[in-house]
């Protein structure tokens, strides 16, 4: 049975009025951030964004639930350009060097990651060097900027960070109700594996949810409901419509049951699987 699409499945895209910046930074690299930035306005002519710089990480740690993102300079980046212009600052950069800033980019963001979890962070950079894509890689919400394109890029980087933040924390709550609800459901993701499966989808199935995880989709159906979904059933998710029919699911153990399945697409090809046993119609295969 196919449903049509609702009349709009474009998903809001939220834009923070005031978005706020704040850059661990001093001497020329805090001069040159608030010099690419300073011309950015609205069409009102109201600021793009709110920067505020410290220079050390120290100071970073008590202001992070204010702020919507952390700008940082590695100290692997070189610094020949940007010695302090004063007195104090001369101090912040001798702080630095017996502390924060003298350790590696991975080392820096695990100890911001220990108390700001799910703050994006843009790491400023003379040059995004493999070794620096390494570092970042393996931290969600975390970008790499080189310098020469702060000016063009910062803004729009930033807000993309926070917006992928709500849609993720929203997604954990969207996935949590579902929990409560009690209902069988899994998202496969594009790569055809399974992203997420409900207690009660695992349990269906024979599986714990961890051992679903990474799983692909194929393997929880018979050949022949794979090549029937696979020929029919995505294809019609694909065009944008809801498609729903009985399924033949395959457990862990090897045996076989009839379902009825409903299946949805989401904007970025992730597959929805909500599966509803039949009773009585069990078989070993």
């Amino acid at each position: 049975m196919l449903i049509p699409p609702p009349t709009s499945t474009q998903t809001a895209r939220t834009v923070p009025a005031d978005l706020r910046l704040l850059a661990v930074a001093t001497g020329r690299r805090r001069d040159h951030l608030e010099t690419a930035l300073e011309d950015d306005r609205s069409e009102d002519g109201d600021p793009l964004w709110t920067l505020e710089t410290t220079a050390t990480l120290a100071d970073a740690r008590n202001r992070l639930e204010e702020i919507d993102c952390l700008v940082v300079a590695p100290p692997t980046a070189p610094a020949d350009e940007d010695a302090p212009e004063t007195a104090a600052e001369t101090e912040a950069e001798a702080q630095n060097e017996r502390g924060d800033s003298d350790e590696n980019v991975a080392d820096l963001l695990e100890k911001i990651r220990a108390s700001a979890p799910d703050l994006p962070i843009i790491v400023v950079a003379n040059e995004r060097t493999p070794e620096l894509a390494d570092a970042v890689r393996s931290h969600d919400l975390t970008a790499i900027l080189e310098r020469d394109d702060v000016s063009d890029h910062l803004e729009r980087r930033a807000r993309d960070l926070v917006e992928y933040r709500r849609l993720a924390v929203l997604t954990r709550r969207t996935l949590a109700s579902l929990e409560f609800a009690g209902g069988s459901i899994a998202i496969v993701g594009p790569d055809d594996r399974v992203q997420f499966a409900s207690r009660v989808f695992a349990m269906q199935f024979g599986y714990d949810r961890d051992s679903l995880a990474g799983m692909p989709w194929q393997n929880l159906f018979t050949d022949a409901a794979v090549a029937r979904l696979e020929s029919t059933a995505i294809p019609t998710v694909a065009e944008g419509w809801r498609w729903t029919g009985n399924s033949t699911g395959r457990r862990k153990t090897g045996a076989t049951f009839t379902a009825q399945l409903s299946l949805d697409g989401l904007e970025d090809g992730s597959l929805i699987f909500v599966v509803t046993e039949s009773t009585g119609d069990e078989r070993e295969r």
